[in-house]
């Protein structure tokens, strides 16, 4: 069993095609095929199923590319924890963040990020918290950036920073007369809601003390997947939503976003991470650019004056 094998099989399984993963590799198909065989006979069993168009990998070959994929990884940082004890950060690496945090944490730091650190090459996945969570445990994913705490023993996570609450109201809502509003002033049949599986529509839910009226307006009823789609409709409607504080930014009227009263209701945003991750340096510069990027109001420790508010999702079923 080689690198070179394990490599070709992947190919494979990405691509669903002998004659594209041969493309993908750099060899003629005949090649690939042959070192596909050697392996499967050295292993003594058959790993793709070829009769099916596209290829796809057999029972057993499901679990041999899950186990190549995490070799293969680990081969490529060995150069890199190498690379890094020589001084230099180099190397690709592969970060998820979630969608509430991506429009706006992302242009902070990123430019600054690739040109201090030119060798290393970013690939970014905007997930759901499930999803990002799952793709860490699988290897598919270096780091994530989420809200935690994440109930989980395979992943391990460094608090970036505690991101206040924020209401935003439409343009007449009577509780703009208020300076600050408390979670009992809120009412459910008003709020416009991120769609399921986005755990700040979980805590903005969680938030919501009046839960009298639970049914949304007969007349309208919306949940969105993104923050901006969301802003745009309390701009028309009469109602309101809950934003995290950089999703604020670049609001215009900012007479129509309100604080909460203290404590605060704050969500926690960590970086995470799978419990063996070696590469220390670069997590170490990744974090540092982070946080040096962020607004000087952004709280980075907890205090007394916030509350927070935890990640519904974050618990393992």
């Amino acid at each position: 069993m080689t690198l070179t094998q394990l490599e070709y099989i992947l190919a494979v399984g990405d691509t669903g095609s002998f004659s594209q993963a041969a493309i993908q590799c750099h060899v003629t198909q005949p090649t690939l095929s042959m070192q596909i065989q050697k392996l499967e006979d050295g292993l003594n069993v058959i790993l793709f199923d070829r009769t099916k168009q596209p290829v796809r990998p057999t029972q057993v070959g499901e679990l041999v590319l899950q186990q190549a994929r995490i070799v293969i990884q680990h081969s490529q940082h060995i150069r890199e924890i190498v690379d890094e004890n020589k001084g230099a950060i180099s190397g690709t690496l592969r970060i998820g963040i979630i969608p509430t945090l991506a429009p706006y944490l992302l242009p902070l730091f990123l430019n600054k990020f690739m040109t201090k650190y030119s060798q290393v090459h970013l690939v970014i996945d905007e997930l759901e918290t499930q999803a990002l969570v799952e793709k860490i445990r699988n290897n598919s994913l270096d780091l994530g950036i989420a809200v935690t705490p994440i109930d989980d023993i395979n992943i391990a996570s460094k608090v970036l920073f505690y991101e206040p609450f924020v209401a935003y109201f439409s343009p007449q809502h009577s509780l703009l007369q208020k300076k600050h509003i408390d979670e009992t002033d809120l009412s459910l049949s008003e709020m416009l809601l991120l769609s399921e599986g986005h755990c700040f529509r979980e805590q903005s839910l969680g938030l919501c003390k009046n839960r009298k009226n639970v049914s949304l307006s007969a007349n309208f009823s919306f949940e969105g997947g993104s923050l901006e789609t969301l802003k745009k409709l309390v701009d028309q409607g009469d109602g309101f939503t809950l934003l995290p504080l950089l999703a604020t930014e670049e609001v215009k009227d900012k007479k129509r976003l309100k604080p909460f009263s203290l404590p605060v209701p704050t969500r926690e945003v960590s970086l995470l991470h799978g419990p063996h991750f070696q590469r220390k340096a670069l997590l170490k510069a990744f974090s540092e650019a982070v946080i040096d990027s962020l607004p000087t109001d952004m709280p980075l420790h907890k205090s007394k004056q916030q509350v927070k508010i935890d990640n519904p999702l974050g618990h393992r079923k």
